[in-house]
């Protein structure tokens, strides 16, 4: 998932995004349109049709009988044009009275003539004299698809037929055209819901691009931090190198110097008994009277004078092999703290291994 978000592009993130989510508006509104208008709408006008079978013939019939044109007109126009009220003669080809207010938009108004009133779904009401007290007819329910016949017997006197037309319904293009070239700030009708919709997809993809960026930019800085362990890894993995080599040479150099120091202490042991043999030897032919037959050159010096000379190189050579001791000696510290340096920079190396390979094993896709 992570190696997923690392290699999206920015150039095909957000028309993805943007894509899906205008597919995801679209969907949703036209879930909205249906609901709106083949639900709510339809199950009101329903339910206004039932209240108006049950009372509207008996107060137009009582109407009509009285003369009062103009209660009647006033009583068709009382529903602003939501939707269609026509009264008609007995035999339903001739319009007496319709609703005159339009509202808004012309919807049922092209079907208010009278080859078209017998072709409307919902069953029409007879206006009689005298005006009949039950309804001809009724829904059972807001969600019925058509009322039911109540009354079988015909009446004696008809006076007209009352038709309901219900209002049509736009298109989904027409409706969702509607929202967004005239007011889409509008909270009235279908647009509520429009705009509701707008909000939530808009906010959905506000909210899936900053999740996927700051999730992307996340990554990439670890991945940084990664990138600069490794390079201090590195530099550290050199610097023991460095290190190991220059312990190598000091441990060479420290088995050198005390070679050198073994061999010095060696030589003088080695001296101080040729100086012991010398002395007795100088001291007994000292003692040895010479034949007179025998001529012994006298030496240059005496035997006294060469003997402090030699013996006056002992405490130098002594101090050289000390000096050369403590040499060795301070190498040999020397490189003791070499190699307890050489096991921190191990330690180090390791636990810098460790959390690089920690590292990697949280990038890797679960």
């Amino acid at each position: 998932m992570e190696k997923f978000v690392l290699s999206i592009k920015k150039r095909f993130l957000v028309p993805t995004v943007l894509l899906t989510a205008l597919g995801t508006w679209l969907f949703l509104c036209a879930v909205h349109y249906e609901s709106y208008w083949q639900g709510t709408i339809y199950r009101v006008q329903t339910t206004d049709f039932n209240m108006l079978h049950h009372t509207l013939p008996v107060t137009l019939s009582q109407m009509i009988l009285s003369g009062r044109d103009d209660l009647v007109q006033e009583t068709l126009d009382s529903n602003f044009g939501l939707f269609g009220l026509i009264v008609t003669d007995p035999s339903g080809q001739n319009i007496l009275y319709k609703t005159e207010k339009i509202y808004h938009r012309r919807s049922w108004q092209k079907r208010a003539q009278p080859e078209l009133l017998s072709k409307e779904t919902e069953p029409y009401d007879l206006l009689c004299d005298p005006p009949l007290l039950e309804p001809l007819n009724a829904h059972k329910s807001p969600r019925s698809a058509k009322a039911e016949r109540l009354i079988a017997a015909q009446p004696a006197k008809i006076l007209g037929r009352l038709y309901y037309l219900r209002t049509q319904a736009p298109t989904f293009s027409q409706d969702l055209g509607n929202f967004l070239l005239t007011g889409f700030w509008e909270e009235s009708g279908a647009k509520r819901g429009y705009l509701f919709i707008t909000l939530s997809c808009v906010g959905f993809s506000l909210v899936i691009l900053l999740l996927v960026w700051l999730r992307k930019r996340g990554l990439e800085l670890k991945a940084k931090e990664l990138e600069h362990m490794r390079r201090e890894l590195n530099i550290r993995r050199k610097a023991l190198e460095n290190l190991s080599s220059e312990l190598t040479t000091q441990k060479a150099r420290k088995v050198w110097l005390e070679r050198e120091a073994d061999q010095a202490y060696k030589r003088a042991v080695k001296l101080r008994e040729n100086l012991e043999r010398l002395r007795l030897s100088l001291q007994s032919r000292t003692d040895f009277e010479p034949d007179n037959r025998v001529k012994i050159r006298p030496p240059v010096s005496p035997p006294a004078v060469i003997f402090e000379e030699i013996e006056s190189l002992i405490p130098a050579l002594s101090g050289d092999a000390q000096a050369l001791r403590s040499q060795a000696d301070q190498l040999q510290d020397y490189c003791v703290s070499l190699e307890e340096r050489q096991d921190e920079m191990k330690r180090i190396v390791q636990k810098a291994f460790g959390a690089n390979a920690q590292g990697e094993i949280n990038m890797s896709p679960h």
